[in-house]
């Protein structure tokens, strides 16, 4: 049972206090448990008809992830008699990715867990619109599924971040460094399991002489999608373009040419973010030396490097700061893929399976994805390194 603390100023936006006062007792369920699957159906096909939803990429990509077919594909691959939930699951989410919430519910719910989720204090029109679908959801065809959900909004507030943790069974800590080591100085049960989704980073790997033989207007679209499409919030958002092949310099000029086209038919920067560029650049260029900043427009800063230094995410930046660097074999990329790097987006055929060569051969400890150029928000069921529907659910052995 999950005590309330007087005069709380939490706001439901999913759920109620009955709901949130019961919730840690309902039964876990199976593994993609078929009445979870038929919601998470129905919530994609619902948000992908909305009027409003519709306005929005992130969530319309969400919905997408959810549709039937790759749903049932899903189960099918993961059902198993031996896996059941671990119990309540316990969600922090970031302030920056506004649909991570439904992701991360989408994790708990198919492993079989009931889930308290905490959203940002800040107001997301994606946050909104996919909780009213949920709780039209909950209030009709899926009302038994009701118990197992409470969306809920408070200030930061140990006293209430310990109660729901006290009764959990699993804490998702989506947020920076800080946050999650925070969080972990609550106490949780002794066999509560915390998975702190922290500060990453994200680099790009461009095969030169490929590139020259595409769509540069295709490459120029996807890379966009890949960094602009959230302000280089997300962690899967390219921080450094790293460049192999031949023709490396005509290249680039053709590569940054045409982005630059792109951001400036569908990019608005924030008013604050030259001179943050501003300042990046200098604090780099005061520690490091042969480095050049190559400013097109204030939404597209590249820093050129001719050494690759060990700090260089220290000093990244968002909105279109990019660092760039020339390798000259992709053993170069070993010392720069640490436990911080998450993706590796790659421009070139062939190019991902040589890059996970080497990350074996050389017992690189990062990169836990490798995907194509436009394909870094894509959403999946490993993220970070964890098949996360097996995580969160436990086997009962037999």
């Amino acid at each position: 049972m999950i005590p309330m603390q007087q005069n709380s100023e939490i706001s439901f936006l999913v759920g109620n206090e009955e709901v949130l006062h019961g919730i840690d007792r309902v039964p876990v369920l199976p593994l993609f448990d078929a009445r979870v699957v038929r919601f998470l159906s129905a919530l994609s096909e619902t948000l992908q008809k909305d009027t409003e939803a519709r306005q929005y990429g992130d969530v319309l990509a969400f919905a997408f992830w959810l549709r039937k077919a790759a749903l049932e594909q899903a189960a099918r691959r993961y059902r198993s008699a031996d896996r059941v939930g671990r119990g309540l699951a316990f969600h922090i989410t970031p302030s920056n990715i506004p649909v991570q919430f439904a992701v991360s519910l989408v994790y708990a719910w198919l492993a079989g867990n009931a889930s308290v989720i905490r959203v940002s204090q800040r107001s997301f029109a994606q946050v909104d619109i996919i909780c009213r679908v949920l709780r039209q959801l909950l209030s009709s065809e899926f009302a038994s599924l009701a118990p197992y959900l409470c969306i809920v909004r408070f200030p930061h507030d140990d006293e209430m971040t310990a109660q729901i943790s006290s009764q959990a069974d699993l804490r998702l800590i989506w947020g920076g460094d800080r946050t999650i080591a925070a969080i972990r100085q609550i106490p949780a049960p002794p066999r509560c399991l915390d998975l702190g989704f922290s500060d990453r980073f994200s680099i790009a790997v461009i095969d030169a002489d490929y590139y020259l033989q595409q769509d540069r207007v295709a490459a120029a679209r996807d890379f966009f999608l890949d960094t602009y499409y959230t302000d280089q919030n997300a962690c899967s958002s390219s921080r450094i373009v790293f460049w192999i092949g031949k023709e490396i310099e005509k290249a680039k000029a053709i590569f940054w040419e045409a982005l630059l086209e792109e951001v400036k038919r569908n990019y608005q920067l924030p008013e604050i973010s030259g001179s943050e560029k501003l300042l990046k650049t200098a604090l780099f260029a005061e520690h490091h030396e042969e480095i050049r900043e190559v400013r097109q427009t204030n939404a597209l800063v590249r820093v050129e490097m001719k050494r690759l230094y060990s700090d260089v995410m220290e000093y990244k930046g968002n909105s279109g700061y990019f660092f760039e660097y020339e390798l000259s074999s992709l053993d170069e990329l070993a010392p720069i893929i640490t436990k911080e790097c998450q993706t590796i987006t790659c421009y070139g055929e062939r190019l991902r399976e040589a890059i996970k060569k080497m990350l074996v051969r050389k017992g690189v400890k990062g990169g836990d994805r490798i995907v194509p150029m436009g394909h870094s928000l894509d959403l999946s069921f490993v993220w970070d390194g964890y098949d996360l529907p097996l995580v969160l659910s436990r086997v009962i052995a037999c």
